[in-house]
Parts: C-alpha cells; sequence; structure tokens
C-alpha cells in the first residue's frame, strides 16, 4: 500500500512538474517575444542610431506609458580617482531657449538637469563651458543675423545653480544685440560669481588671464573665437568686443606669458563649422600651436555637434562637445572631465542627452564610446569612458 501511494505521490509531482516547466516556457517566451519586439531592442540590433531609436520610442509612448524604470540614468563607471586630484568639467554650448526658461521658472534647475548632472556639475573642483549668449535687455538685434540671442539678467541663476564656475564669452553670439547687453552681461555674472573670458570693455580686459587656486595649484583659462559675423566685434584698446584668434599670434602670446605663473592652462576657442562632425584643418594647425605654445588643454565650441579628441605632445585637444543645453531637441553630446593627478592629465568622457530641454546622462554606452573613437584621431575609449592615446 506505502508502494502504492508513494508511487502515486511520484506521479502527482511529476505532473506538476511538467505544468510549471510548460508555464515558465510559455511566460518567458513571451518575455522573450516582448523584448524582442520593443523598438529599442530591435534598434540596437539593426544598428539604429539613438535619434532615430527615440523616435520610435515617442511613437510608443503615445499609446502606453514607458515604465517607471526606463526614465532612470545608466550609471557611468567611475574611474579611481587620487585624493590629491583636480577635477574639471567641460561642457559645450549653453543657451535658454524661452522653452527652457519657463521650465526653470515653474520647476526649477531640475528641469534642464537631471540630479545626477548636477552631482557632476556641483561636485567638480571647476566647471567650465561656453556661454552662446548675452545677459541683457537693452539692444537691438543685429540685422540680416539668422539667429539672435539675448536672456534677461536675472536668468544668471541658472549657470550658478548649475554649479558653472566659468564661462567663456567668445563666440559668434555675445554682441547678437550690440555691446550694450556685453556689458549687462558681465555685470550679471560678476553679481553671480561666476568668471568669465573671452570678452570684455577693452582688449585687455578680453584677452585677460582668469586664474584659479585649487589645492595649491594654479590653473589658468583663456578664451578667444575664430567666428565672429563682422570684424566690428573685435576688442580693441578703445572698444568692447570679442577677443578673436584668426591670427593666432596674439592667443599664442598670452599662453605662453599664461604658462610662467601657471601650472596648467586651458584654451577655450570657439571655431570650424557648424553641423560638421570633424574638424577643419586650421583647427588642427591652431590646436597644435596653443599647446607648442605651453597649452595643457584645448577646448573648441561652435559646430553644435561632437567632433573629436586628439592628444598632442601628451596633451589633450577636444575639437567640439557639442551643445549642452542648448535647443528644444532631442539631441546627444558630452561632457569632459579632466583629472589633474601631479604632472599628468587623466581624460574621461560623460556621454549625455537632452530630451525636452533637460541634459541628463547618457550611460557607459559601449556604442556610443566606439562612435566617439570613430570621430577621434589616435585614441581609445575605455568601458568607464577614460579616453587614452593608442
Amino acid at each position: 500500500m506505502k508502494a502504492f501511494f508513494r508511487g502515486l505521490g511520484m506521479g502527482f509531482i511529476g505532473c506538476m512538474f511538467v505544468l510549471v516547466l510548460a508555464a515558465g516556457v510559455c511566460y518567458f517566451g513571451g518575455l522573450l517575444d516582448f523584448a524582442g519586439n520593443r523598438p529599442e531592442t530591435a534598434a540596437a540590433f539593426a544598428g539604429l542610431g539613438t535619434e532615430e531609436m527615440l523616435a520610435d520610442l515617442a511613437v510608443e509612448t503615445e499609446e502606453e506609458p514607458k515604465p517607471e524604470t526606463a526614465e532612470k540614468e545608466l550609471p557611468i563607471p567611475e574611474p579611481a580617482v587620487e585624493a590629491d586630484s583636480i577635477r574639471l568639467l567641460f561642457a559645450g554650448d549653453l543657451y535658454l531657449t524661452e522653452y527652457a526658461q519657463s521650465k526653470y521658472q515653474n520647476s526649477g534647475i531640475s528641469a534642464l538637469a537631471s540630479e545626477e548632472v548636477l552631482a557632476l556639475t556641483k561636485n567638480a573642483d571647476l566647471f567650465i563651458l561656453n556661454q552662446e549668449f548675452p545677459f541683457g535687455t537693452t539692444g537691438e538685434a543685429m540685422e540680416d543675423k539668422e539667429y539672435t540671442f539675448r536672456v534677461p539678467p536675472d536668468l544668471v541663476s541658472i549657470p550658478a545653480e548649475l554649479g558653472v564656475d566659468l564661462v567663456t564669452l567668445a563666440n559668434n553670439h555675445i554682441l547678437d544685440f550690440g555691446r550694450d547687453p556685453l556689458t549687462e552681461t558681465i555685470t550679471a555674472l560678476d553679481g553671480a560669481g561666476i568668471a568669465h573670458v573671452g570678452a570684455g570693455a577693452d582688449l585687455e580686459e578680453a584677452r585677460a588671464l582668469k586664474t584659479f587656486e585649487v589645492q595649491g595649484k594654479t590653473l589658468g583659462f583663456l578664451g578667444a573665437s575664430r567666428v565672429i559675423p563682422v570684424a566690428s566685434w573685435n576688442a580693441s584698446k578703445y572698444a568692447s568686443g570679442v577677443f578673436t584668434t584668426y591670427d593666432p599670434a596674439l592667443l599664442v602670446a598670452e599662453i605662453q606669458k599664461a604658462k610662467e605663473t601657471c601650472d596648467f592652462v586651458a584654451v577655450l576657442v570657439h571655431w570650424g563649422i557648424e553641423r560638421n562632425t570633424f574638424p577643419e584643418d586650421y583647427q588642427k594647425e591652431l590646436a597644435y600651436q596653443y599647446i607648442d605654445a605651453g597649452a595643457d588643454a584645448v577646448i573648441g565650441s561652435h559646430p553644435h555637434v561632437l567632433q573629436g579628441i586628439e592628444f598632442y605632445q601628451g596633451k589633450p585637444i577636444f575639437y567640439s562637445l557639442g551643445n549642452f543645453i542648448f535647443n528644444n531637441s532631442v539631441y546627444e553630446s558630452i561632457m569632459v572631465e579632466l583629472e589633474l593627478t601631479g604632472d599628468e592629465i587623466w581624460v574621461r568622457a560623460v556621454p549625455c542627452i537632452s530630451e525636452g530641454n533637460q541634459m541628463r546622462l547618457l550611460g557607459g554606452n559601449p556604442d556610443y564610446y566606439q562612435r566617439l573613437q570613430e570621430l577621434s584621431f589616435g585614441v581609445r575609449v575605455e568601458a568607464d569612458g577614460r579616453v587614452v592615446e593608442k
């Protein structure tokens, strides 16, 4: 009798096992089918770009809300940092559209930058970017200029809350509304405690070196533009304006002078052609001259898209970091982190994406790093975003 019931029990257990196994196959098979048909997964296997993938997701979102976890940012592996190292963070172009202004006024700084982005910008020893507009209320828009920018001076609170320490004003928009807004800009930045380079009340101020003392080292920054719409934008002995580098001699002289007193010198330069993902020959030539003169890093802006990275004499050149917070479309960008440790400069790329005018981290995406490597010259991008010479 015991043998009978033992056999019956074993038969029952066996049946239950088969039923559970079948249910599991159906369930996981359904999951696999669901994942295989999601636009983002299909895009990944098809090799679609991020913008195409997000376009597909936008369509899907109208029909079905994305899971809550989809809003979370992917972590970027953090490299080991020496206790006495200095961390400099550079971003690309900043402009505050009316939509961005409205979002900020309604919801604060987190509407423009995620918590993870703010943690990076605020915790860096210095955070630096290109301010592609004047703060002002006066002046008239330049005639026959396709895009003219101006932002109310009270919104200097935005870069301040982003943790910005220094901006370059050497670009092709700082005088969009004339010279008075440049004066307003400098007043606003000074009031917010944000340093500035590349433009000023006269040539002496426009080309002036700005320095910071960090952990016993003197860090110097210069700004200049190779792109202005008319020659009258040049700063002179008697007129406010932009420090330019069409002829590199003046900037080279400033770099050489800066290197006499600074442990580290960075040059912020506005150059290139908009939307071109590779630098012009003259960008390379200028960058090499700046480094030969003593620059330890060259950081470019103006193309509004990402261009590559190169090392020359062991010093990093970033030809264009693309847009930081700039317009209302969906776009990818990077911030770059320089870690100064002794005499060494370590470079890390931090991928970002802007959606709805909010910048957030893209995460340590190997495909993104591969694209960055393909745009660059003689570099390798590691899994943690480190950029090294091959």
